[in-house]
């Protein structure tokens, strides 16, 4: 097997910046509107010249965001290369991005079947589920991704977005904020401002229901 396998026989390890993001609405903290939410992955790509040639012009394609044009080099390198999960994840993106839903899911379940063993795979098909509307199989699909991977922060953040505005749990999606942040490198102040607004909401359902 050759040496650059080891990079994307994992499932997700080269992963575009941005390529696991996360795009809802959640309501603002007023409660009169709206603000877009972007959760992007971070890349784990390894060092220039590592990997094939052909993987890494569609990595470089979905880069400049032509997921269009990566798509067909992402299936023909796919089909010589069956045993790798990484390269169905980046698909499945590409797919996703292009509003082919069904390619999409398609391609993350082909990289999960490849790799059970992906939490940024998993996280990917939580992503996707959430796009279609399929909230227990997004959960599900997040839960797996923190099973596999318990400190995954971007996970954490999905899933608490899923609580919180899907779902209508927002005790469990302060758990996952509260946990991102703790696991986040940077300060997020927008996560940090929605942690306060649901505190705030919480707290005044208390007081209204208390006797």
């Amino acid at each position: 097997m050759p040496h650059w396998t080891r990079y994307l026989a994992a499932g997700c390890a080269a992963l575009l910046l941005g390529g696991c993001s996360s795009t809802a609405l959640r309501p603002a903290a007023s409660g009169d509107g709206a603000m877009p939410v972007n959760a992007p992955a971070p890349a784990a790509e390894p060092a220039p010249g590592k990997l094939p040639r052909a993987y890494d012009n569609a990595l470089v394609l979905m880069q400049s965001g032509d997921y269009a044009a990566a798509i067909p080099v992402l299936q023909q390198f796919s089909q010589r290369n069956p045993e790798l999960a990484g390269p169905w994840v980046n698909l499945g993106i590409a797919f996703q991005r292009t509003g082919q839903t069904e390619a999409a899911l398609a391609a993350l379940q082909k990289a999960v079947e490849l790799n059970p063993a992906g939490a940024a795979a998993w996280h990917q098909l939580g992503i996707l589920h959430r796009e279609l509307g399929h909230f227990d199989a997004s959960l599900e699909a997040y839960a797996k991704a923190l099973e596999l991977n318990a400190d995954y922060a971007l996970a954490h953040r999905n899933l608490g977005i899923l609580y919180d505005l899907y779902l209508q749990q927002p005790a469990l999606a302060l758990d996952h904020y509260r946990r991102y942040l703790e696991l986040n490198a940077e300060p997020d102040k927008q996560v940090s401002g929605w942690v306060l607004d649901l505190e705030r909401r919480t707290a005044r359902a208390q007081a209204r229901n208390a006797p």
